[in-house]
């Protein structure tokens, strides 16, 4: 889907190369459509509890000392933490949210929503279209 950002045309799949390039999430979902906003890039996308455990260890957590809802927490944290790093990757002036909503035990994964576009939209539009994503997905 092609999306209008200030006064480029930014393709949706460019957007989703970048993520699977640059980080360790998969894209779930292109939900750019969804969002109803031609200005909004958006993204279902997971990541894998095997990757975030070997970053949780490299930063030095006992998983078998953790509780289950405290290592949850950190989870969601870091989901969020390296879904808003890959800022670094996007067009100039980008602002972005990414809110991590689920922890999928049968997949073995965390899962997130991305959305994205120009600053000049604002971060309460962008806050809304997250809220917006979180009930298609929820």
């Amino acid at each position: 889907m092609y999306v209008i950002f200030k006064d480029d045309i930014i393709d949706s799949n460019d957007i989703k190369e970048i993520i699977l390039d640059n980080s360790e999430f998969n894209i779930l979902e292109d939900m750019s459509l969804r969002s109803k906003r031609e200005d909004m890039l958006a993204f279902n996308m997971s990541i894998s509890i095997d990757i975030l455990n070997e970053m949780l260890k490299d930063d030095g957590y006992d998983l078998e000392e953790e509780n289950k809802e405290e290592l949850l927490d950190e989870y969601m944290d870091l989901a969020d933490t390296l879904a808003v790093e890959l800022e670094e990757y996007m067009p100039e002036r980008t602002i972005l949210k990414a809110y991590a909503y689920k922890y999928d035990e049968v997949e073995g994964c965390i899962k997130s929503i991305f959305v994205m576009c120009h600053r000049d939209i604002g971060e309460l539009k962008l806050s809304d279209i997250v809220k917006r994503l979180l009930s298609i997905v929820g």
